[in-house]
């Protein structure tokens, strides 16, 4: 029988302790660190998002290692076996050296207090966490060192005024120290609207190589203005398949220079935010077919 993933998160959590950091740790660092060391800038992560990729690594556990590998800058995994544990990269080999492509690599900054901060990578982080547990050692890209600021407050000040924090919750903006300390699906909320538009990437939208930050929960915000998730029954796939239909028609049908967000770099318009000119049909398709994304977020 196959051990659930949740259970085996809690006996690899088991006796997890945060390290400190290196004590030379600079702005363009890669550092290995916990995942209990990198402190969430947004509170809510898109749960069936979350599902889908869980439901694959259980049933293909090379996509995990490889979104490992990939996380790393590693290009991928190179060998494992049935004994291979995330919260033991010895037990497996990537492809190649940490950071050999630091395109994919997560990024995070250094707060006055010295703890390190998450600006890219909270899916795929929590759902590290909830397979490996908090004491997986992972490698991240360091953006920026924040710690010649006095204060948090002009810490978070700071953060705001680079888009490297996201407030909005489903039920409200937050305050920075509202923001949750850990990692993880059981400490972050659930953004409905977050997930969908994951899901409608390429088929409603299309995400550039330098996308505006926050891409997506600009555009979950304007839909929650646009369309009710109450027209739509979400628990099943074909109810979240006809949302995700209707929200991608939404996206295409919109004059381009509509504005979805605004910033303070100015206004953020459909066309700046990847709106299609037309319902990509093949790559609907593809969602919901037997094998699509979508059937795998329902995986029982």
């Amino acid at each position: 029988m196959r051990t659930p993933w949740s259970i085996l998160a809690l006996l690899w959590s088991a006796g997890q302790a945060s390290a400190a950091l290196p004590a030379d740790i600079k702005a363009g660092d890669i550092v290995q660190v916990q995942l209990a060391q990198l402190h969430p800038t947004q509170a809510a992560i898109g749960y069936r998002q979350l599902d889908y990729k869980q439901h694959r690594y259980e049933a293909e556990p090379k996509k995990l290692f490889d979104d490992y590998c990939e996380s790393m800058g590693q290009k991928g995994v190179d060998k494992f076996d049935s004994q291979s544990r995330l919260s033991q990269p010895s037990s497996f080999r990537c492809k190649a050296p940490v950071g050999s492509e630091p395109g994919p690599m997560k990024t995070a900054v250094i707060a006055p207090d010295n703890v390190l901060y998450l600006t890219d990578g909270h899916h795929t982080f929590s759902n590290f966490t909830d397979i490996a547990g908090l004491n997986t050692p992972v490698q991240v890209r360091i953006t920026n060192d924040f710690r010649s600021l006095k204060t948090m407050s002009a810490f978070w000040q700071k953060m705001e005024a680079a888009h490297l924090v996201w407030l909005d919750t489903p039920s409200g903006k937050i305050q920075p120290d509202a923001l949750p300390k850990e990692l993880g699906r059981q400490h972050m909320q659930n953004d409905e609207y977050r997930s969908l538009v994951y899901f409608v990437r390429d088929i409603g939208f299309d995400k550039e190589q330098n996308p505006p930050p926050f891409l997506e929960f600009y555009w979950g915000k304007w839909l929650e203005t646009q369309l009710p998730l109450k027209n739509f029954d979400l628990n099943n796939r074909s109810g979240y398949a006809k949302a995700i239909e209707t929200i991608a028609e939404k996206m295409t049908s919109v004059p381009k220079d509509t504005v979805i967000a605004h910033s303070d770099s100015g206004a953020l318009t459909a066309d700046r935010l990847g709106a299609r000119k037309k319902v990509n049909e093949k790559k609907l398709e593809k969602l919901v077919s037997d094998d699509g994304k979508l059937t795998w977020a329902f995986a029982q």
